[in-house]
């Protein structure tokens, strides 16, 4: 379903197509490939907003579940999102 409003450009495409890309990004989701392969994804600022109010809910939602919270203060929603 997602997949299908998914546009791929290779690395030095987007580059080159730096503006296209970002006006895109409105109406599909562009995936950034390196040597054929996914990297990166451009999606719009509406979007990247509903995806982390989402996952803000999911996370609440989650808390609710466990019963006691408090057993999960050192967890953060951000962690998830940290490099390693």
């Amino acid at each position: 379903m997602f997949k299908e409003k998914s546009r791929y450009y290779s690395i030095a495409e987007a580059k080159a197509k730096f503006s296209k890309v970002i006006e895109e990004s409105g109406k599909k989701n562009i995936i950034i490939t390196k040597n054929g392969k996914p990297v990166s994804v451009i999606i719009s600022y509406e979007k990247f907003e509903k995806v982390l109010n989402f996952l803000e809910n999911v996370w609440e939602l989650y808390l609710l579940e466990v019963g006691d919270p408090s057993q999960f203060n050192k967890l953060k929603l951000e962690d998830f999102f940290e490099d390693k």
